[in-house]
């Protein structure tokens, strides 16, 4: 994996504009938080997979940005659902990757424990 693609990694917590979006892309805007800050303690954990989530995320947010600076309304609704969508998909792939990080190696780093028992709250939390 590439540096490039781990810094990636670094690129969230995600930008507030969306967060402040209402329901289903908060949730799953905490969730992935949570599971990038175990992922930042070990970003070689990481998978191809979760790396290419985070960029396909980073991709729609930035058209979704640019739709609601252009006013694009029509565009701007199917956007957000894909936005939606790329959450989902990045939280669960990258999550499949921070839990095995935390089954496997949560004694390499002081950090993990705390980190890891964020994975195991409800994301309402």
């Amino acid at each position: 994996m590439t540096f490039a693609a781990l810094s990636l990694i670094g690129l969230f917590p995600l930008t507030a504009w969306a967060q402040e979006d209402s329901g289903g892309s908060d949730i799953a805007g905490k969730e992935l938080n949570k599971v990038l800050g175990v992922l930042q303690v070990q970003p070689d954990s990481a998978s191809d997979a979760c790396v290419a989530a985070l960029k396909e995320l980073h991709k729609t947010q930035k058209i979704v940005s640019d739709g609601e600076s252009a006013g694009k309304n029509q565009d701007l609704d199917v956007a957000r659902d894909v936005l939606e969508s790329n959450y989902e998909d990045a939280s669960q792939i990258c999550g499949t990757d921070a839990r095995t990080l935390c089954r496997t190696k949560i004694n390499e780093s002081p950090k993990l424990p705390a980190l890891c028992a964020t994975l195991h709250a409800h994301p309402e939390e």
